[in-house]
């Protein structure tokens, strides 16, 4: 090796391979030499650290045009410079087109030599820096992406395709750590069969386990090569890959000397099948270790988002829970509601999304009676107009109590805010008409007034099947969604109760 790599010199005359030899060796450059194409072409497979191809374009059965065309698809960095006693525009095109960074004519000047070789040189560091530049810009591009992705599915699925895409992989999994920290399970997947899909491994064995278990990346250039670890691999159509851990380096809130802790590991990035048939690269190992490093802060950083969310969400429903306690009347109200709007959204075939919506919305929807006074909501009799205005605030005092959390998406809080809105406007908080309503919210709007109706009050006993039919059908169009109404009056005829969620 010499200070800026090697160079490839390639003439069918020996006295023109020895006299460049002497010009770049003295220079400080590692030269070697090949008597044919075929000669340099079987040197470049053996060794890919050739920075430049000097070669002759005259010779016999392969010339230099042909061996560039060649050699650009073991090396596609090398950087050619052709040698001819013959220079036409034609010669000179079809160098160029295959790639060709510059030409000497013969005889050659020591001077033009060491011109074309440094040029050549500057170009390659060049090149490399750009690389290298475009490396860190996309890097730092993936490293943006997922900081800002709280959903844990969408973030390891996107860490996966990420990390293939950048080593030119075609197959991989992601696996992460079980609950109980004994084994690991596919969490994302890319190119394997379904029931690798689904493997699950114990820590410590198999590959996947070996790597979480001594928190160290593999790289496998050869499997061949590597009997132990051919032994121990299951599922690998390929010879070469790459499984890296995802490490966190301390625990949340740790404070203590990072030399006491001990590795944990979140899971396991694994890469396999490279597009261009080639092996992995410590160079490849060391882009999918920052991705993988990346990838653990983002996980661990979404999984405390979404534990403090929980922890919101735990206490907002308690709070509903809790406002329901004080009342026999209402007790199991949200509950009940919200099984009821889950189970109509499915009935009419509403999407998975809206149906989420819905159980947690419909859980919270009554979140808002917080602001109403203990001695007016549990009234026996009739409430007085003010009363009634004061309960009518509820639905706003819920939509403004949840506005601070996170989790919820304004849908949630809408359908909060939207439960006593009518289709012909005349509903609260907001007056709005039916057309401005979204479908989650007609479905809460039913649902909530058909529990109230089946539902023993201070101010009323429960209505009879008969009087809800009599309810649903009169007011459906005006107060009710049609299609959802006549959901609730095929469930009320049919005398069943949706199923508990």
């Amino acid at each position: 090796m010499t200070k800026d790599g090697s160079i490839l010199v390639v003439d069918d005359e020996i006295v023109i391979r020895a006299l460049l030899v002497d010009i770049l060796t003295e220079e400080g450059y590692a030269v070697e030499t090949a008597g044919s194409a075929r000669d340099a072409l079987n040197l470049l497979q053996q060794d890919n650290n050739f920075v430049i191809l000097f070669t002759d374009i005259m010779m016999p059965e392969m010339d230099g045009i042909e061996l560039i065309r060649e050699a650009r698809k073991i090396t596609p960095t090398v950087i050619p410079i052709v040698m001819t006693g013959f220079a036409t525009l034609e010669t000179a095109r079809a160098a160029v087109k295959e790639g060709a960074y510059d030409y000497v004519l013969k005889p050659f000047s020591l001077s033009e030599i060491k011109l074309a070789v440094t040029n050549a040189i500057e170009r390659h560091r060049l090149e490399n820096e750009n690389a290298r530049l475009r490396e860190i810009n996309e890097l730092f591009n993936i490293s943006e992406k997922i900081t800002g992705m709280r959903d844990e599915e969408a973030l390891l699925d996107f860490v996966l395709r990420a990390a293939l895409d950048r080593v030119g992989a075609r197959r991989g999994s992601l696996m992460v750590t079980t609950p109980d920290g004994k084994a690991l399970e596919v969490a994302a997947s890319v190119g394997l069969p379904e029931e690798a899909a689904k493997t699950i491994v114990e820590m410590g064995r198999g590959i996947s386990g070996m790597v979480a278990k001594s928190a160290r990346p593999l790289l496998v250039e050869d499997i061949g090569q590597s009997p132990d670890i051919e032994q121990i691999s299951r599922r690998l159509q390929g010879d070469s890959f790459v499984s890296v851990p995802l490490e966190q380096k301390w625990p949340s809130g740790y404070n203590g000397p990072l030399s006491t802790i001990e590795p944990h590991v979140l899971g396991v990035l694994n890469v396999t099948d490279k597009k261009d048939g080639s092996r992995f690269t410590e160079g490849d190992l060391k882009i999918l270790s920052i991705v993988a490093n990346h990838a653990a802060a983002a996980l661990e950083n979404a999984r405390l988002i979404k534990s403090v969310e929980d922890a919101h969400l735990s206490t907002l429903q308690s709070i509903a829970l809790l406002l329901e306690a004080k009342d026999a009347y209402t007790h199991g109200h949200s509950q009940r509601v919200r099984n009821y709007s889950v189970w109509a959204a499915r009935r009419l075939g509403m999407a998975e999304t809206d149906i989420e919506v819905l159980r947690l919305g419909a859980a919270l929807h009554d979140v808002g009676k917080v602001g109403v006074k203990d001695g007016i909501l549990n009234k026996r009799g009739e409430p007085t107009p003010e009363e009634w205005e004061t309960i009518r605030r509820h639905p706003l005092v819920g939509y403004e109590v949840l506005m601070p959390v996170r989790v919820l998406r304004p849908e949630h809080r809408q359908l909060v805010r939207g439960h006593h809105e009518r289709m012909d406007g005349s509903g609260y908080p907001d007056g709005l008409p039916g057309d401005q309503l979204s479908p989650v919210t007609r479905v809460i709007i039913v649902a909530d007034a058909y529990d109230a109706m089946a539902s023993d009050r201070a101010y009323r006993s429960a209505l009879s099947p008969a009087q809800i039919l009599e309810q649903l059908k009169q007011h459906s169009g005006t107060q009710f969604d049609p299609q959802v109404a006549n959901a609730f009056v095929e469930l009320v005829e049919s005398g069943k109760t949706p199923p508990q969620e």
